[in-house]
C-alpha cells in the first residue's frame, strides 16, 4: 500500500476540512496529520465529528473538531475566524464536504437541486472566500476544493452532482487566477470511484451497476485506493506544487480521457 512517498512537512501547519468527520474527509486529515499538521475537522454530523477527532488524538495525531454546515455562509466565517484567532493563522483549507443524490432530471424537487448546489457549490465558494480572506491577509495559503471526474462528464440522473462539480472545477481556475498573485493557491482534485468502505457497500448492494461495470469503466481496469487519492492531496498541499495553480489534477485512472477519446 501507498503511503508516505512524498518528503513533505507540515508541521505546525494549520488545516480545516470541511466534511472532516468521514470518507475522503477523514482520510485527508489523517494523512495531514501524520505529515504534521493540524487538522481542524469542520463536519457537520457532531457524533461523527467527535468520533473523527477521539480517533485521531488517540494516535497521537493533532486534531480538532468544530460543527459546520458549510451551506451557511455565516457559519463558515466564523469557523474560519475562530480558527483563526486560536491558532493565529491559516495554512490549508480543503473544501470536501458533499453528498450525492441521484435520479431522474424531470423528477429532482426544487429542494435537492438547492440543496445539492448549495453545498457542494455555494459552500465551496463560502470557503473558499472565508478562508482566502485570511490567506490574502497574511501573505500566503493554500486552498484544495474536491471536485469529481463527473465534473467533466454527461451522466444521467446527476444534474444537481454534476453541475456542481463542473462549477468547482471552473471555480478553482478563476480564484487561482486571481489570488495567484498575492501568493494564495487554488488547486481542486477530481476524484473517480474510490474503494471506501462506503463505495464498496453501494456498489456491491446497488442493482443499478455491479463492481465489474464500474471497474470496466475505467482505462486502469480497477477503481483507485485511498493512498492513492490522499498522496495526491498531500502533494497540493505541498511546496512540492508550489508553481501549480488554479488546476484540477484528475485522479480517476484515466476514465475521462477515455470518455472523450
Amino acid at each position: 500500500m501507498l503511503r508516505n512517498l512524498l518528503d513533505v512537512d507540515l508541521t505546525g501547519q494549520v488545516a480545516v476540512i470541511t466534511g472532516g468527520g468521514r470518507g475522503f474527509g477523514l482520510a485527508f486529515a489523517r494523512c495531514l496529520c501524520e505529515h504534521g499538521a493540524i487538522s481542524i475537522l469542520a463536519e457537520l454530523d457532531d457524533g461523527a465529528g467527535r468520533e473523527a477527532e477521539q480517533c485521531l488524538t488517540q494516535e497521537g495525531l493533532k486534531a480538532e473538531f468544530i460543527q459546520l454546515d458549510v451551506s451557511d455562509s455565516h457559519r463558515v466565517e466564523e469557523v474560519a475566524q475562530v480558527v483563526n484567532r486560536k491558532y493565529g493563522r491559516l495554512d490549508l483549507w480543503i473544501n470536501n464536504a458533499g453528498f450525492a443524490r441521484h435520479g431522474p432530471s424531470e423528477d429532482l424537487s426544487i429542494e435537492n437541486w438547492q440543496m445539492g448546489i448549495g453545498v457542494m457549490l455555494s459552500g465551496t465558494f463560502y470557503g473558499c472566500q472565508s478562508a482566502g480572506r485570511i490567506m490574502l491577509r497574511q501573505g500566503y495559503g493554500n486552498i484544495i476544493n474536491i471536485a469529481s471526474a463527473n465534473g467533466f462528464l454527461a451522466q444521467p440522473g446527476r444534474a444537481a452532482y454534476n453541475a456542481a462539480k463542473a462549477g468547482v472545477i471552473h471555480l478553482t481556475a478563476t480564484l487561482g487566477s486571481e489570488w495567484g498573485p498575492r501568493n494564495v493557491r487554488v488547486n481542486a482534485v477530481a476524484p473517480n470511484v474510490f474503494m471506501t468502505d462506503l463505495a464498496r457497500t453501494a456498489l456491491y448492494s446497488s442493482p443499478a451497476a455491479s463492481m465489474e461495470t464500474y471497474i470496466n469503466r475505467v482505462p486502469a481496469r480497477r477503481l483507485g485506493e485511498m493512498p492513492e487519492l490522499t498522496q495526491a492531496i498531500l502533494f497540493l498541499a505541498s511546496p512540492h506544487s508550489s508553481y501549480i495553480n488554479g488546476q484540477t489534477l484528475r485522479v480517476d485512472g484515466g476514465v475521462v480521457s477515455d470518455h472523450y477519446l
